[in-house]
């Protein structure tokens, strides 16, 4: 039989032990994931929204040829709900990827970036309610209407992405370094930035990328 004393030893290491294992880690992976960013996200939003505008045309596609004026629109076709379907999953993932940026750059402290962020959520969150409208519309009217107001989202979404990521690609920076969106001064309501590099991350007026790794 073991000794009462080493019993409740191995209990107890038995016992720390478990808790380690139960008690959630930092991955690797998340870390590097998240020193990667925006320039990982980025790369995913231009995937999906090149994917969104092929959905938007055979969503078009799905309601030609369009009917004008006040007359009746037959009942959604599977090909329509499908086209509609597939262009609302792929707007719903937009949104969810700049939520997750826009999270990150709350917990940075970073309200460039939070705003930036924001608003490519909201104009995608937008999409997918215009989306439901073109499905809805009752009349060849307000189809049309429906159509062209989800064009306009589009555009708006696509021009926020740019404002945001242009540039980002031809970044040069000394390694050790800091990217860094800086806003851009002027007159354009989007919320536009300059990519380029800082030696500080305190240096960053906008909000920080990647840091560019020492060799």
């Amino acid at each position: 039989m073991m000794h009462p004393k080493r019993l409740m030893a191995w209990i107890i290491v038995a016992a720390f032990s478990t808790t380690l294992a139960a008690t959630p880690q930092p991955t690797q992976h998340n870390t590097k994931a998240s020193s990667e960013e925006p320039f990982r996200s980025f790369r995913m939003l231009d995937a999906k929204l090149s994917l969104l505008t092929l959905q938007q045309d055979a969503l078009k596609a799905a309601f030609n040829p369009m009917q004008s004026g006040s007359g009746s629109i037959a009942a959604p076709s599977g090909r329509r709900t499908e086209a509609a379907k597939s262009m609302n999953l792929t707007a719903a993932g937009i949104g969810s990827i700049a939520g997750r940026l826009e999270r990150l750059y709350e917990g940075r402290h970073q309200r460039f970036g939070i705003q930036t962020f924001r608003v490519i959520r909201i104009k995608a969150e937008e999409v997918q309610r215009d989306v439901s409208a073109v499905t809805k519309a009752q009349t060849g009217g307000a189809l049309e209407l429906a159509v062209k107001r989800l064009d306009e989202r589009m555009v708006s979404l696509v021009v926020s992405f740019q404002a945001a990521s242009g540039g980002y690609g031809a970044v040069r920076c000394s390694p050790g370094a800091w990217t860094c969106c800086e806003p851009k001064r002027s007159k354009d309501p989007q919320m536009a930035c300059m990519w380029g590099c800082v030696p500080r991350a305190d240096r960053c007026t906008g909000f920080l990328g990647p840091r560019i790794r020492r060799p």
